[in-house]
């Protein structure tokens, strides 16, 4: 019969090995990633893609008003699905973004990086990143912002 102590220990030798990855693999799967995420956006003119890749914490910031701060959505992927960034945003200021946005720096731990643009006085930007231990890619926010100043 095992008693508590040997029960942990098993536990301790099933842990699984996370793979970890370069830097330049990080970028390479990023690239794919987001090269999948605009052809899918292209192909089903909506933003459904956006729902495979996210997790639980993905969302949206919008703002939709005249002037920084005026009316803003934000809003969960996953929990509130899609409507307030369908009502707001056109697929085409997303491919625009995808196409022409700029990608930031990677993070220091090279989990997680900006792509970027500014257009029509706003500011889009998809934030993304790398849990190691699922090994891809997440969209972690999408936005579009009005400047702070013009």
């Amino acid at each position: 019969m095992l008693n508590s102590c040997d029960k942990l220990g098993n536990k301790e030798e099933t842990k699984v090995e996370v793979k970890t990855y370069t830097k330049q693999e990080k970028l390479k799967m990023l690239d794919i990633m987001l090269s999948k995420l605009l052809k899918d956006i292209q192909e089903k003119k909506n933003f459904t893609p956006f729902l495979d890749l996210s997790d639980d914490g993905s969302g949206y910031t919008i703002d939709a008003g005249e002037y920084t701060g005026e009316e803003m959505y934000m809003g969960n992927f996953q929990k509130e699905g899609l409507g307030d960034m369908e009502k707001h945003v056109t697929v085409e200021e997303v491919v625009r973004l995808l196409k022409k946005g700029s990608k930031d720096e990677m993070s220091e731990g090279g989990n997680g990086l900006w792509v970027m643009l500014e257009a029509d006085r706003f500011e889009y930007g998809i934030d993304c990143y790398f849990p190691e231990k699922e090994g891809r890619w997440i969209v972690r926010r999408f936005s579009r912002l009005r400047p702070e100043r013009d």
